[in-house]
Parts: C-alpha cells; structure tokens; sequence
C-alpha cells in the first residue's frame, strides 16, 4: 500500500473514532507540513502521527499503483477503547478501525506500546502488507 492511499484510509478511520473531534492532514499554506502528517483532535488534546512508508519490492511510485494484493487478515478481536484522548487509547482505536476497514491488504500489525524494551517511538505501530509494502505509523506528538 502506499502512503498517499494510507493516509486517506487514515483519515477516515480516525474520523470514525467515537471521541475523535478533528481528523485531517495537516497542511501549511495548502502544502503538506510534513509529508503524510495526520492531526487528530480527541478529548481536548491533538496528536500528530505520520505516515513513513517502504514501497513494495518493484514498486515505482512514478508508475500507477498496481492492484492491491489480498491475504488473510489479522486478528482484529480486540476492539479500540470506549474513550480515546492521549496516544495510547488512539494507537489502539486506530489498529482496531484500521484492521476492520482492511479489504484484506495487511498482513500483520505490530504496536509500538507493546514492545518490550519500548522504542524511541512510544506509540504507533508497523503495518506490514501483503504486497510486501510497509507502512511505519508515528505518533509524534
């Protein structure tokens, strides 16, 4: 999947998050701030996450996206929290919107809060695709 298409499905997932008040790209001047940046607003606070992305081996970004590639999907038993408001409560709502919205491209889901030692990103998570795309998700502030 590339990271254009991401944000988009990004974007609607979040929107869809009881509790999210404002979910859009951040632009200035009616550019991208950073590429692939997603502000949301929930329970009075906004978080940054942004989209960094490893194309599929083969994958030109100059060329069409091909066709998505569709496997089985991961488990997405565990539902997103009733309340969101800090990065924890919408790392996990975005997972569980993301992997319910999914038509079947990802592969596995791996969360940044669960790491054990924790990362230098506290919370997000990697998303790696059937088409052997990758997608980093980081809150960043």
């Amino acid at each position: 999947m590339r990271p254009d298409r991401f944000l988009t499905l990004l974007t609607a997932t979040a929107q869809q998050i009881p509790g999210v008040t404002r979910a859009e790209p951040i632009t200035e001047d009616g550019k991208m701030l950073r590429p692939y940046l997603l502000g949301i607003e929930a329970g009075g606070k906004t978080s940054r996450w942004q989209v960094v992305a490893v194309s599929a081996p083969g994958d030109k970004y100059s060329e069409p996206e091909r066709e998505p590639v569709l496997g089985p999907k991961p488990d997405a038993s565990e539902a997103g929290p009733a309340a969101v408001g800090g990065p924890e409560q919408l790392e996990a709502a975005l997972i569980a919107g993301l992997l319910t919205a999914d038509g079947g491209e990802i592969a596995s889901v791996d969360p940044y809060s669960l790491r054990t030692p924790p990362g230098a990103i506290a919370h997000g998570a990697t998303l790696v695709f059937h088409d052997g795309s990758k997608i980093f998700l980081n809150h960043v502030r």
